[in-house]
């Protein structure tokens, strides 16, 4: 039941009743009626509480405004109402659950009872417009019987750094869940260099120094002084006045592949330590690539081609720029990236194991499956939405890993062959390249032990489709490696994947085995 103090007086109609009276009064046939003055009725009204108050509300998941109180409590709740010329000041108070708080017309709360989940909406609205007006304010006052202190506080941060006059911002996590005040005290080390509000935003300031260290913390607010804490860098704006792009990706010293995904471009600046998010990057085809903050993205919708990078600085106009050339059907996987590698395990599983990979600079180690009971199994399959082959620019495909026929486990035969799904630009179908198991053209057998598996598709048909056009591209939506019928052997075991690549010849990919320090003897 919710308790109310209502006053039956309504803006609208008091102000009826006064224009009549005046009128009665008056009893002027002259009188003009442009002198009559209309009530004016509130507007908005919003809570306005001390800041004792102020620093426990925090915003819960449903995003109503929190007060915590402990049971005994008693406060005040002060409000404002605009326009401050309005014609009547009467409000109502109303407690949703007023045995758990109670509100009395004055606006004091009374905390009763409660387990720190039970809650009452305490509403506060003007006399004449509870309902349906929407102009009201509430607030939700959670009672604990007992205070339930803070225990540890995990401060975290939108960043790490912040340039002055620009903000970060700041949260603190609060253990445990349960504890009475979920809000803090935030303060900064050095207010000089960077402030922080009371809702954890931090502002960086101008300084002298380049960079400077701030520590903020957030400290409970129950008296228990646990505190949490999390260091910034404060840097200050200075204009780049010039700009170098290092070239080591420019074309045609260097071609990109589309399945990397992006490069990041290395650069000078003159000052060095000038603020780099100032400086202006475009791209001259951004269906090719875009670009941010230095790091070039490549499309993923098979869009091939040249594009020029442009840094430009904005307070000199002074510019540099690199060309970048994206060939169709240039395939490179060389796992120099933890986070952006294709190729790996199929994840296939099977009688209660399961193949999985683990990541190393420059390889990858996957582990085998229970294929049967006499077989191990462990695909390799490129996990990108689309592969674009294109023969007449790269008609070698390859890839280097170990054979497992040499690693010691009475392996005596396996097979390796290549699903796969494409389609041509023109709209024909191609699938199972090379057709058929053990069907690569060339194993080398590389002086570290490895194997390097060959296949010519410009001289190797696809089981469906035939040969692949020289002058368009193919775009697979399913490829992989079938790596099985690994016998005899009845346990999993590991095996390497150091590359995936397609080549322009094969003088190109032996002068790249070469390049790793590598010989080899034809095995096949």
């Amino acid at each position: 039941m919710m308790t109310k103090n209502i006053k039956h007086i309504f803006c609208a109609g008091i102000a009826l009743f006064s224009m009549a009276a005046v009128l009665v009064a008056c009893g002027d046939k002259e009188a003009p009626i442009e002198d009559l003055q209309p009530a004016i009725c509130p507007a908005t009204i919003e809570f306005n509480l001390p800041d004792n108050l102020q620093q426990l509300v925090y915003t819960d998941e449903t995003g109503a405004r929190v007060l915590p109180l402990i049971k005994g409590e008693h406060v005040t709740l002060p409000y404002t109402v605009t326009p401050d010329n309005i014609t009547f000041n009467d409000v109502v108070w109303t407690s949703s659950n007023p045995e758990i708080a109670s509100v009395d017309d004055q606006g004091n709360v009374d905390a009763l009872s409660g387990d720190g989940i039970g809650y009452s909406i305490v509403q506060l609205a003007p006399v004449g417009m509870f309902s349906g007006s929407g102009v009201n304010c509430n607030l939700k006052i959670r009672v604990s019987n007992t205070l339930i202190k803070a225990e540890s506080i995990t401060v975290t941060c939108s960043g790490t750094e912040v340039y002055a006059g620009e903000t970060l911002q700041a949260t603190a996590k609060i253990m445990p869940e349960s504890a009475t005040y979920q809000t803090v005290k935030w303060s900064s080390s050095n207010e000089a260099a960077a402030t922080v509000d009371a809702n954890g935003v931090i502002t960086g300031k101008v300084t002298s120094a380049m960079r400077t260290p701030v520590t903020i913390t957030a400290t409970s607010l129950d008296g228990s002084n646990v505190l949490g804490s999390v260091e910034i860098i404060v840097l200050q704006i200075v204009q780049p006045q010039d700009i170098t792009i290092d070239q080591k990706y420019a074309a045609p010293n260097y071609y990109c592949a589309i399945n990397e995904k992006s490069v990041e471009l290395a650069y000078t600046t003159v000052p060095a330590e000038c603020t780099k998010s100032l400086i202006e990057w475009t791209s001259s085809d951004e269906s090719i690539a875009t670009v941010e903050g230095g790091i070039v993205k490549f499309n993923q919708s098979g869009n091939f081609g040249d594009v020029t990078i442009t840094a430009r600085c904005p307070e000199t106009g002074k510019e540099s720029s690199i060309k970048l050339s994206l060939p169709a059907g240039l395939i490179r996987e060389t796992y120099h990236n933890p986070n952006q590698y294709s190729w790996y395990n199929a994840k296939q599983s099977g009688n209660g194991t399961a193949s999985s990979h683990e990541w190393h600079d420059g390889y990858i180690t996957i582990t085998t499956y229970k294929q049967n009971a006499t077989n191990q199994r462990a695909d390799i399959r490129c996990w990108d939405a689309h592969t674009w082959f294109h023969i007449g620019n790269y008609p070698i495909f390859a890839f280097r890993m170990d054979d497992v026929k040499d690693l010691g486990h009475g392996i005596t035969s396996r097979n390796i062959n290549i699903d796969a799904v494409g389609k041509s630009a023109s709209g024909a179908d191609y699938k199972a390249i090379a057709n058929g198991n053990n069907k690569y053209l060339h194993d080398y057998k590389c002086s570290d032990g490895s194997h390097v598996f060959i296949y010519d598709l410009a001289t190797q048909a696809c089981g469906t489709g035939g040969l692949m056009p020289t002058t368009e591209t193919v775009d697979f939506t399913t490829l992989q490696i079938k790596h099985a019928d690994m016998r005899t052997v009845d346990h999993q075991f590991q095996y390497n994947l150091y590359w995936v690549q397609t080549f322009k010849s094969m003088a190109d990919l032996e002068n790249y085995v070469k390049g790793e320090g590598l010989t080899w003897e034809v095995i096949k």
